[in-house]
């Protein structure tokens, strides 16, 4: 059921051009930008922010923006309605629906680490690389069910997803500035990416600061999330 519910999501999801620009166009063209705009011999400081860079678009992107506008629209076509009055289940029913913005990203990711690499970024330790992955999936995950409670059309989702956006984007400052910006939703990808590539900082603290956001953005999906139009 969920791989059902998965390739049908998949199909209308690159239907709607403005979600399908912003999610694999957008993400594409500024890791090709970023990953070539350093020289051979920058530091793995700058690839820290580099790689920050690339994987916070794609979790913004990708991820995100994709599951906001998606779930928005399913619920007022009413499509999140009939398949509620079905047999599978509302986990059932999520996961499918969210699993390509999950595979898209994922693959993404990997594309935007590849370029990098490509151009010269040093190899970055696995496990806290997998943990920016995989808890940054898991945040936007949560944070785009909460927010599509909010928003009523896929358009209107370039508005409401814009202030979590800037924050993600934030994470980045990890890397230039200090910790601090761990308080920020993307602070914790920035920090574990950070370690990845110059084993500065805490990953467990970064790893924290996300499950953090995650467990926050779990409790607002949960208040927030409309399964049928006002």
């Amino acid at each position: 059921m969920v791989l059902a519910l998965a390739r049908a999501e998949l199909k209308l999801l690159l239907r709607n051009k403005t979600v399908a620009v912003s999610s694999l166009l957008m993400p594409i063209l500024v890791g090709l930008w970023s990953g070539h705009t350093l020289p051979d011999d920058a530091p793995p400081q700058a690839w820290a922010i580099t790689l920050s860079i690339q994987l916070l678009m794609v979790l913004g992107f990708t991820v995100y923006f994709a599951a906001t506008a998606a779930l928005a629209a399913r619920r007022e076509d009413r499509y999140l309605k009939r398949l509620r009055s079905g047999e599978a289940s509302d986990v059932v029913i999520l996961a499918g629906l969210l699993t390509p913005v999950v595979l898209l990203g994922v693959l993404q990711a990997v594309l935007m680490l590849i370029i990098s690499m490509s151009a010269g970024a040093p190899a970055p330790r696995p496990l806290p690389n997998l943990a920016a992955l995989v808890l940054g999936i898991g945040l936007c995950l949560a944070a785009g069910v909460a927010t599509s409670g909010r928003t009523s059309s896929s358009e209107q989702a370039q508005i409401t997803t814009l202030p979590l956006f800037l924050g993600l984007m934030g994470g980045v400052l990890v890397a230039i500035v200090g910790p601090m910006w761990l308080l920020l939703p993307g602070g914790g990808v920035g920090g574990l990416l950070h370690h990845a590539l110059t084993g500065d900082g805490d990953a467990l603290t970064s790893s924290a600061s996300l499950l953090v956001w995650i467990a926050l953005f779990a409790l607002l999906a949960k208040a927030w999330f409309r399964w049928e139009p006002r």
